[in-house]
């Protein structure tokens, strides 16, 4: 909700009928929706607002909040979808497909956009539900009550989904980039992926999925093909390899020659 004010603070929104019991409101191509359910259960959101409005969304993006253990404040995007199992919402060992090209240039806007607060900015992992066919991410304010109702968080956060509006790849490029980068799947690391944070703004790839070391322990070569067919345009991966066994690491870049998908390699040590 904070989120929310904030939108409308920043854009004038017109009357696009109701959905879930609310009001949709509209800003340009954009379409704002409250729903009742808790959103890692909103199983087919994307059907039914096509089956209430009769277009269906192009993107989907959840403006929602973030909880950690560890309190660290941080700006998040992320895909979703489970490896394993279905214990936050979505379908076991499903992933919801990824956009990879809107992600990435979210990333980069909400850096922008949250300069100089006390907010690290960075992608997560892929993880939970709900399970749609659209290619969908969520954008967060992370990690607890202390930081949910920031004004200047959430104001970084609306700017950044503003942006997406009428989103052409070319305009999402990192200053460091001198041409699209190829879009990927990153491999390896924790829940949050700094490396591959990193990797994305220095303009080495636009990544979609994130597969982490605990969804490699069962099934590595299938998780992986997993991340890459949910990203649509994808053909390259990029490992963290100081975060991974080299054991495994040489067995998917095995699968990765076999199959014909490239490995990105930073020019520094990754």
């Amino acid at each position: 909700m904070n989120i929310r004010g904030r939108l409308l603070e920043l854009a004038k929104w017109g009357a696009g009928g109701s959905f879930s019991g609310s009001d949709v409101l509209v800003h340009d191509s954009l379409h704002m929706v409250l729903i009742e359910e808790a959103h890692l259960k909103a199983d087919d959101l994307d059907v039914k607002f096509q089956d209430s409005h009769g277009t269906p969304p192009k993107l989907v993006v959840f403006a929602s909040r973030h909880r950690s253990q560890s309190g660290k404040a941080t700006l998040t995007v992320h895909p979703i979808g489970n490896y394993g199992s279905a214990e936050y919402g979505g379908k076991p060992a499903t992933l919801v497909p990824s956009a990879p090209l809107e992600m990435t240039f979210a990333l980069s806007r909400l850096r922008h956009h949250g300069a100089g607060l006390p907010y690290e900015i960075s992608y997560e992992a892929t993880h939970h539900g709900p399970s749609v066919s659209t290619p969908t991410f969520y954008i967060e304010i992370g990690s607890d009550d202390t930081r949910w109702p920031d004004p200047k968080a959430a104001e970084a956060i609306a700017r950044t989904i503003l942006e997406l509006n009428g989103f052409e790849p070319s305009s999402g490029l990192p200053a460091a980039a001198a041409s699209l980068p190829p879009i990927a799947v990153g491999v390896g690391g924790g829940h949050y992926a700094p490396r591959h944070t990193d990797a994305a703004l220095a303009g080495l790839a636009s990544f979609g999925h994130i597969v982490p070391n605990h969804a490699l322990e069962e099934e590595p070569e299938r998780r992986l093909e997993m991340a890459l067919e949910n990203t649509p345009g994808a053909k390259s991966v990029y490992f963290h390899r100081k975060a991974m066994k080299k054991p495994l690491v040489r067995e998917l870049e095995g699968w990765c020659a076999e199959n014909r998908v490239a490995v990105l390699r930073a020019e520094k040590a990754d």
